[in-house]
């Protein structure tokens, strides 16, 4: 009896999909997170204006940033830097881009970036911002600031690779 190779054995449990069906472009988009709701590194990290989905703020909001934070933190060590300040100092360049995208994400379920002021509860407030921000699915269709990002990005993300997103 013949035993069939791996690749027809797991071609029966995991449908291979047919060769050339994602483009490598395709591929990095769904890498870096950027559906037809992207936004330019500069308007997303410097401006509080627009919405974000939720995916944009777990992939910018909060991995991007904690990476970036990992890397400063390394690199003020090297530098010498006592623990508590390079912290400090961290913590103050990731400010803005952490209070930029976390506004963004407010204007998704139609809230003033204001509410941002609720971290200012110790521990408590950033929880609740957390859990707001990266679990509550944002309002449907246009508000007073802007489109829907969702809407925006299945119009834009084509074939295939907008079936992975919804």
């Amino acid at each position: 009896m013949d035993q069939p190779s791996i690749r027809e054995a797991t071609a029966r449990v995991v449908p291979v999909p047919a060769a050339g069906a994602l483009s490598a472009d395709e591929l990095v988009s769904i890498a870096l997170g950027r559906g037809g709701d992207s936004l330019s590194p500069v308007h997303l990290y410097l401006h509080v204006d627009g919405r974000i989905s939720r995916r944009m703020f777990w992939l910018h909001g909060v991995g991007a940033l904690l990476v970036a934070g990992v890397i400063l933190n390394a690199l003020m060590d090297i530098a010498g830097l006592q623990a508590d300040t390079g912290g400090r100092l961290v913590n103050l360049i990731l400010a803005w881009p952490y209070i930029a995208v976390s506004g963004k994400r407010l204007h998704d379920y139609n809230r003033s970036a204001w509410w941002m002021l609720v971290n200012l509860v110790p521990v408590v407030g950033s929880l609740v911002m957390l859990a707001a921000n990266g679990c509550m699915r944002g309002g449907r269709g246009p508000n007073r600031f802007g489109p829907d990002p969702q809407a925006m990005r299945a119009q834009r993300t084509p074939g295939m690779l907008g079936s992975l997103h919804q």
